[in-house]
């Protein structure tokens, strides 16, 4: 490849001169840039705004400033595509927007804003206003001869099917925020397509600042808003490096970007995967139709493609834990000489090879995180497992366990084997303080499980299980209450399996659940579990898990210590079965709490498939 580029030192007046379109294409990432928060990281408007100011208050000569460089894909017809700086052109955009929109509400003010000292001329005030926006609008528009159809000199493309061009459309219109239509829109777009009215409002609020005298607009404060909006015309500088294809850009971009918001393990990714299709697109003419952009959507539209997945990925395939950041590590496996599988072949390219590696895995990913998979037993097993701690490990594992077994109606006992022996070694590790949880059995695990081995890397769990020893963990005292909640919790999934074809399906948020014993571990003075339980017997039974259930905070802490008859009014408000059916009990007794416990803890046997 040429590496031939065109840098320009150029003003802001002919970044944006006659004739000229920007266009942020999808596989950017959206408008970013924030006044809202209070460090560098989300408050770049109000660090932009200061340093602006400052500088055309302190520097009243022809001084520059600079204001960083833009890196473009030249097309034709005076039209760029932009790979680094769309933050800086929105933002500028949105900056003289804010200018001409502070002008407008003056000129339309109904309160008396305006203070004639144009020799109390309001024709010469209102030409100065209508001049004034005229020429802003020469910045943002491309406006034919008779200026009856302006064109925005920068568009956005749309970016998983949100028009944020509209809202830059009618950001720079000076229209409410309440006018987008947001109907369909998720949160993180709503917050992105607020981010450009907020940003155009913070800055009109700076103008105000600034350009208002005791809420009036003066001659002398018009005369310096016009030498400030000359300044950043025309001694607001940057380097403009025009290049002709995506894979010179993107070169210079990578050298260059080191202003803004820093990159994140998936941009970096996103970055990979469309230079990596450009460069196969124009040298193998298999792939001459193949979109890159393209490529990047499928991925982010279609599954869930988080910051954390990369890392998980990453530690699924090495069965070790990442070395340096996610992406460096996925660099060091792509371009590793010795890996066999990513070098390139007659037929297929190993750009190709990884992108459906990753694709596949990422299909994987969606499916354990939003809990997709449609075997009930495997899904509730794997929910158990992401509630039980470690989430970062038991993830990693699952996705090798569906890379060498992928799910299928054929192999949902192989997997349901595998993961309750998974599960069997998290519950003992908890239960079993002499044993800890250690990462190198997880890795160890994994390491086979990418050899295609699902049966040794089951075997590692049983090895570090004493199965015996867990039964009697599991029937005895639980004193830790995460361990006792996770029991509960296992219980509760099993005999929603059993019900599986009920009407009623409930989603138990393990988070929001606290555990409550039945049998205070204090009770009161002459309550009735003081009188109808035994000393010895609440001695035996008030750690054990026919003990215990699960409430909300609030209401486990409403019901406390106190009689069993006031507990009751609390249990019947939660609708968890478990707990609501002891508000209907017309007493309980010593027999109800050993005849629970059997029943929780042999359907936990059961599920974990021990003979006891």
């Amino acid at each position: 490849m040429d590496f031939i580029f065109t840098p320009e030192h150029i003003a802001v007046t002919d970044l944006f001169g006659n004739d000229i379109k920007y266009i942020i294409p999808e596989y950017q990432r959206p408008y970013s840039w924030d006044c809202l928060g209070k460090s560098n990281k989300n408050n770049q408007i109000n660090t932009m705004w200061n340093d602006l100011f400052d500088y055309f208050i302190e520097n009243q000569k022809n001084n520059e400033y600079f204001f960083g460089s833009m890196v473009l894909i030249e097309k034709e017809n005076r039209e760029f595509e932009v790979i680094d700086g769309q933050q800086r052109l929105t933002t500028l955009n949105i900056l003289f927007a804010s200018v001409k929109c502070f002008l407008r509400e003056i000129k339309n003010s109904k309160e008396d804003i305006i203070e004639y000292s144009f020799n109390s001329d309001k024709t010469k005030f209102d030409n100065f206003i209508d001049t004034a926006v005229q020429e802003i609008d020469k910045l943002l528009y491309n406006i034919d001869t008779w200026g009856l159809m302006p064109q925005k000199k920068l568009k956005i493309e749309k970016f998983n099917g949100f028009d944020y061009d509209n809202v830059l459309k009618l950001t720079l219109e000076c229209k409410h925020k309440s006018i987008i239509d947001i109907s369909n829109a998720n949160d993180e777009q709503k917050t992105i397509a607020f981010r450009y009215f907020n940003n155009r409002d913070y800055f009109i609020g700076k103008l105000k600042e600034e350009f208002l005298t005791k809420n009036k607009f003066t001659e002398p404060k018009a005369i310096l808003l016009d030498k400030f909006v000359a300044f950043l015309k025309k001694r607001v500088s940057l380097v403009r490096i025009k290049t002709p294809n995506f894979n010179c850009a993107y070169q210079i971009f990578e050298i260059l970007n080191n202003r803004g918001l820093p990159l994140s393990n998936k941009d970096l990714l996103r970055n990979f995967i469309i230079k990596e299709f450009a460069t196969l697109k124009s040298t193998n003419d298999k792939y001459k139709d193949i979109q890159p952009a393209q490529q990047w959507n499928d991925l982010d539209q279609n599954y869930i493609l988080d910051i954390d997945f990369i890392s998980r990925w990453i530690e699924s395939k090495k069965a070790s834990q990442q070395k340096y950041s996610a992406f460096n590590d996925l660099m060091d496996i792509y371009n590793d000489p010795k890996n066999q599988f990513y070098k390139d072949d007659i037929n297929s390219p190993k750009i190709v090879k990884i992108y459906q590696d990753i694709s596949s895995d990422l299909d994987n990913y969606t499916k354990i995180i939003s809990n997709l998979i449609p075997n009930n037993n495997i899904a509730n097993k794997i929910i158990f497992l992401l509630n039980a701690g470690n989430q970062r490990y038991t993830i990693n594992i699952l996705l090798s366990m569906l890379r060498a077994c992928p799910y299928d109606e054929n192999k949902e006992n192989i997997l349901i084997d595998f993961l309750t022996e998974y599960e069997k070694y998290i519950i003992y590790t908890y239960l079993n303080h002499a044993s800890r949880f250690s990462n190198s059995v997880i890795y160890k695990s994994i390491y086979l499980l990418n050899k295609n081995d699902i049966e040794a890397a089951k075997n590692v769990f049983k090895d570090f299980t004493n199965e015996e020893e867990l039964v009697n963990l599991i029937q005895g005292d639980i004193k830790d209450n995460f361990d006792a909640k996770l029991l509960i919790y296992k219980y509760l999934l099993y005999i929603d399996i059993l019900c599986e074809n009920d009407v009623i399906y409930q989603n138990i948020l393990f988070e929001k659940a606290t555990l409550e014993h039945i049998i205070p571990l204090k009770p009161e003075t002459d309550s009735n579990w003081t009188k109808d339980f035994t000393e010895e017997f609440r001695k035996k039974y008030t750690y054990k898990l026919g003990n215990m259930t699960l409430l909300t905070r609030t209401l486990n802490s409403n019901a406390n210590n106190h009689d069993f008859l006031i507990k009751q009014k609390d249990y019947k408000k939660t609708k968890l079965a478990l707990t609501h059916i002891l508000s209907y009990l017309p007493q309980i007794n010593q027999e109800y709490i050993e005849n629970r416990h059997k029943e929780i803890i042999n359907a936990i046997y059961k599920d974990l498939k021990i003979n006891n």
